[in-house]
């Protein structure tokens, strides 16, 4: 609330605050966080590997495993952000993963529909769909997921971002506009659909129109 007073309206959080020996997201002891978040429209932010910990397969797997691998932590973190309910309690916050790409958003999204319905491992029953809760409300950021793209609109073209990722490796910095533009092309996405991936979108996940940005 003290942020968001300031003109600060996005808090960045764990992708798994359990790891770092912090309460996980099913014990409630977040809520007061959320419900200050929820108060305020300030929008919740997840950077991959925010856990301290990245996804491998063995102590001696090189580094190109878990950068192979690292968008498994953001499915788990929204997996935990709707099977905790949290999500539901507070149905009007947004969530963003940075670095995240977007391409497994519609299986995980499946899946957890199948679950739910099916009413396995602790959840299901009544009440909406995963896939309903989610909608409008994940926002996932992009800079080389060209299968996200091709799958646009199972992942929802609302909630898709791009980003640079500077300063890492494997940022397309200096070259971000020209990556973008071909990834773009290669996909077939009209001008409408590249004006929501570059900026509507953000414009909608941070809420920027309380700042004057409308366009």
């Amino acid at each position: 609330r003290r942020c968001a007073a300031k003109g600060c309206f996005a808090v960045a959080f764990s992708e798994n605050p359990s790891k770092l020996g912090l309460p996980s997201m099913y014990t409630g002891e977040w809520d007061p966080v959320w419900r200050a978040c929820e108060e305020s429209d300030t929008t919740v932010s997840m950077h991959i590997g925010s856990s301290s910990s990245m996804p491998s397969t063995s102590a001696d797997a090189p580094l190109a495993t878990s950068m192979s691998l690292y968008a498994q932590n953001a499915e788990g973190s929204m997996v935990d952000w709707v099977f905790s309910g949290t999500l539901q309690r507070f149905k009007r916050i947004k969530i963003t993963y940075a670095e995240s790409q977007v391409g497994w958003m519609p299986f995980q999204v499946e899946r957890m529909d199948s679950v739910f319905r099916e009413g396995r491992g602790g959840v299901g029953g009544d009440g909406p769909l995963p896939s309903e809760i989610v909608q409008g409300r994940v926002f996932g950021c992009i800079f080389d997921d060209l299968v996200g793209l091709k799958q646009r609109h199972d992942v929802g073209i609302d909630q898709i971002l791009f980003e640079t990722d500077y300063p890492h490796s494997d940022g397309t910095f200096p070259h971000s506009r020209k990556v973008a533009h071909s990834m773009f092309a290669a996909v077939g996405m009209d001008a409408g659909e590249c004006y929501k991936v570059l900026r509507g979108n953000a414009i909608n996940a941070y809420g920027l129109h309380r700042f004057g940005i409308h366009a």
